[in-house]
């Protein structure tokens, strides 16, 4: 009987009825004339790369060649020349308020005016000056963004005010009003030459038609969709090859095709987004790993990833902790970087690395439930097809050196699972077959696998075959 690995998450509210889970690790399109259609390999890691202050990552922005970050209530800059990053002391001044902040910069020559907007206003950086910004003719605004020459500016009020071309200025008349439904804004997304006008149950598209008074764009199509949480949308970042993807006023996920809102998530995570009470704390982000286009959706309790290139699902959780850690990032010096919600420095995302800055990147795979109902069966050997990068004789003595894989299993639907059995992946030079005899019978609910390599080294899951007699 072939075991039956998932390609796609489906972890369901009652253990008997889940479909497997991927948890640290992704179901990839096998090359023709593999022996299954999808392998199962290692989510990427995260690689330390510099430390910027001592505070929380709060936002980051890319100018020129220049990442500019806010931590805490400190900016510092950070340059790259070759594979040194250099980050500059803390800005004179602060930035005041809690929780993520917005920034924005124009294209004005020959500096570029950059602004931040938080829970407690707004603020400007000059040279290495942090100073406050405000407007008499723009009342408190959610955030900042840019698009075409303008910053953009929307309040909860339904409204979103325009500066001068190029400049900070704000009239009072530049504005519009999101109408099409009286539900006020949530986020202005700049996406393609669109500007996203997302509010809690539509989503307006405006267009810079160059508009000599007033607000500059005029609107366009209204999508039935609107935003569930300010944070839940991504795939507008530079640097990431797209669609807009969005957590809307439904609770589903949909993924912009052309201008089509299309539903992408399955019900398993729809009922993890129903459960939300706090929607501000439900945070979407991007990157790019091995040629897979990543979207990532983070709550305080899990995370899951949304990979372009397959369509499918996968869970994240850093070792320790029930979400990843890598809920911010940002394209950089062409690489992919992620903050931590705890701080303690910026990293790479790499998929060569096998760690999460010091802690193990744990993959865990865990089987359908194989069953022949309402027989059981009598398994005597289970065998399971691994490509593994064996270890390495000058590596960290054992996990390198003789790294293992643990595998275990449940009869009773996955509620809980037997004391793990650790079998060798082979040292330097060497590869084994990774064999389990006399299991026992299977349960009524059928039999679910469950794999975890937490050992740094590279694999790729194939299959698995169970060999047994029926029992009635």
């Amino acid at each position: 009987m072939q075991i039956i690995f998932p390609t796609s998450a489906a972890p369901s509210i009652n253990p008997a009825e889940n479909g497997g889970r991927l948890i640290n690790c992704y179901a990839e399109k096998a090359p023709d004339g593999s022996r299954n259609k999808f392998i199962i390999r290692r989510a990427p890691g995260l690689e330390l790369a510099f430390a910027a202050g001592s505070g929380v990552p709060r936002g980051a922005l890319v100018v020129g060649t220049t990442l500019y970050i806010v931590n805490g209530e400190n900016v510092h800059t950070v340059t790259k020349a070759g594979d040194v990053y250099t980050v500059s002391a803390a800005f004179s001044g602060t930035v005041g308020g809690s929780g993520p902040v917005f920034m924005a910069h124009n294209m004005k020559s020959p500096t570029n005016d950059i602004l931040i907007t938080t829970s407690a206003g707004m603020h400007s950086l000059a040279g290495t000056t942090v100073s406050s910004f405000s407007d008499g003719d723009l009342p408190s605004p959610l955030h900042v963004t840019f698009q075409d020459g303008y910053f953009f500016f929307p309040t909860g009020f339904g409204l979103c005010y325009a500066s001068g071309l190029n400049a900070t200025t704000i009239n009072s008349n530049d504005y519009t009003t999101a109408e099409a439904m009286p539900d006020g804004l949530v986020r202005a997304v700049p996406f393609r030459r669109d500007l996203f006008l997302m509010g809690g149950y539509s989503t307006e598209l405006w267009s810079n038609v160059g508009n000599a008074t007033g607000f500059p764009y005029d609107r366009g199509p209204v999508l039935p969709i609107g935003l569930f949480g300010i944070y839940a949308v991504a795939g507008f970042e530079p640097g990431f090859p797209g669609p807009l993807i969005w957590v809307g006023n439904t609770g589903k996920v949909y993924r912009l095709d052309g201008y089509s809102p299309t539903p992408i998530s399955s019900p398993q995570l729809e009922r993890l987004i129903a459960a939300i009470t706090d929607r501000t704390t439900l945070k979407a982000c991007v990157y790019m790993a091995a040629g897979h286009a990543f979207w990532s959706l983070s709550s305080p309790d899990w995370t899951w990833v949304y990979d372009l290139s397959t369509e499918q699902w996968h869970e994240r959780a850093t070792y320790g902790l029930a979400y990843w850690l890598g809920s911010f990032t940002i394209n950089a010096f062409d690489e992919w970087l992620a903050f931590t919600p705890t701080g303690g420095g910026v990293y790479r995302v790499n998929e060569r690395v096998r760690w999460e800055g010091a802690l193990p990147l744990v993959a865990e795979v865990r089987s359908t439930q194989q069953h022949g109902f309402p027989a059981r069966t009598a398994i005597d050997r289970a065998s399971f097809d691994l490509i593994v990068g064996v270890g390495d004789d000058r590596g960290i003595d054992p996990i390198e050196t003789d790294p293992q894989i643990s595998i275990s299993w449940s009869d009773n639907g996955g509620r809980t699972f037997g004391n793990p059995l650790l079998r060798s992946l082979g040292t330097q030079g060497e590869q084994v077959a990774i064999d389990i005899r006399r299991t026992g019978l299977t349960g009524p609910m059928g039999r679910q696998w469950k794999l975890q390599i937490s050992d740094p080294v590279e694999f790729a899951l194939i299959g698995g075959s169970m060999f047994g007699e029926s029992r009635l």
